[in-house]
């Protein structure tokens, strides 16, 4: 028999809107994380796996890569403004553990960074 009193309805939905925060927030990392895999290592694999190939056709292959994990971690980054809209409607003020802008940051910095190593290495 448990002696813990339910909690009140205001508990209860703060935590149901927490959990579906947290995995809102998860999403859109593991989104991102999977834009960057694509983009950065789907590139670099089509050039190591089809070395015999004219120039041209593995840019092209790599380039479809780029903009298929690019194209990824943008639509992550607005859904997830769009749920934290949501979330911010029904909790006002309620503090991220990261805040959106700082995840647009770093995706854009990754990003930039995926795109100078793969043209540094098509230059090499």
């Amino acid at each position: 028999m448990s002696t813990s009193s339910p909690s009140p309805p205001d508990e209860s939905s703060r935590l149901a809107l927490d959990n579906t925060h947290m995995a809102a927030t998860r999403t859109l990392f593991s989104l991102v994380r999977t834009g960057a895999g694509i983009a950065g290592g789907g590139a670099l694999v089509t050039d190591l796996l089809i070395k015999g190939w004219p120039r041209w056709v593995v840019l092209t292959l790599s380039s479809a890569f780029v903009v298929l994990g690019y194209s990824l971690m943008w639509s992550a980054l607005k859904t997830g403004r769009r749920l934290r809209a949501q979330v911010e409607v029904k909790q006002h003020g309620e503090a991220f553990l990261f805040p959106l802008r700082k995840v647009t940051v770093w995706t854009l910095s990754l990003q930039f960074l995926i795109l100078t190593v793969l043209v540094l290495y098509f230059l090499g």
